[in-house]
């Protein structure tokens, strides 16, 4: 029985990891285009462009991670709880990606939109691990 468990578990997981990477995939590229656009199109300097794509970024996610990647974690009345603990990552994850820009803006030769891009790439993972164990972990509640 252990066994049978611990594979319902790993393909529940697994699960959970190829439906953060599509979502993931998704807000990336809502961000990247958001702030690509405004920022191109001569809307908004970088910084303001990057600040508007993260919002419409955390949306997508959210939303996303909490009705689809880590259902199997939701439990009645966490969303909101669930909504501030991934602000939280999502804030830091931002804060990151706004070091690195910044870092870009300062020091690289490139154009401005490689170190955009690149920000962007470079927090999934710090995402990921933050939402699996944190902000969509409940405990069920006691029986």
């Amino acid at each position: 029985m252990p066994a049978k468990v611990n594979r319902e578990k790993l393909k529940t997981e697994s699960a959970a990891v190829g439906k953060f990477a599509i979502i993931g995939i998704l807000a990336t590229l809502t961000h990247a285009v958001v702030a690509s656009v405004l920022f191109e199109a001569g809307i908004l300097s970088v910084v303001p462009s990057n600040v508007c794509g993260f919002l419409a970024a955390f949306t997508v996610s959210f939303s996303g991670h909490y009705f689809w990647s880590f259902n199997h974690l939701r439990r009645e009345g966490t969303m909101f709880k669930s909504m501030a603990r991934f602000l939280v990552i999502s804030v830091s994850g931002f804060a990151l990606n706004s070091t690195i820009l910044a870092l870009w803006l300062q020091f690289a030769p490139w154009p401005e939109i490689y170190g955009l891009w690149l920000a962007i790439a470079v927090v999934p993972a710090f995402s990921f691990m933050g939402a699996r164990l944190w902000a969509f972990s409940h405990r069920a509640a006691n029986p």
